[in-house]
């Protein structure tokens, strides 16, 4: 994905990410490009895993079948917030949609509007 945004000029109106690229690529170096990539009032909406409480920054995890380390990226929605004000956003709305069931892991939601 970082490869791909830096390499066009093309703007988009909407840019999402489901439990996809802004899960497991750092954002301080993904939010910025999809800042730059989206065109003025687009809208970046993204999911994936609420975070384990009391976790922050890069993840390590291993998945069947993958080599080596794959990693995810964990804040808060507070966090969230502050990672999308600090690449260019403003008025970022960042919360976790609580599981159906309990004991089961809800979802972390972010929208976010380009000025």
């Amino acid at each position: 994905m970082i490869e791909f945004l830096g390499a066009t000029e093309q703007r988009w109106d909407a840019i999402y990410s489901v439990w996809g690229a802004v899960w497991f690529t750092d954002p301080h170096v993904l939010l910025p490009l999809v800042h730059d990539r989206l065109a003025p009032g687009g809208r970046l909406v993204f999911s994936h895993a609420e975070p384990v409480p009391g976790s922050s920054g890069p993840q390590g995890m291993y998945g069947g079948g993958f080599r080596g380390r794959l990693y995810q990226w964990a804040a808060a929605p507070q966090e969230w917030e502050e990672l999308l004000c600090s690449a260019g956003f403003d008025r970022p709305r960042v919360w976790v949609e609580a599981a159906p069931e309990a004991d089961h892991v809800g979802t972390l939601i972010g929208v976010v509007h380009r000025s």
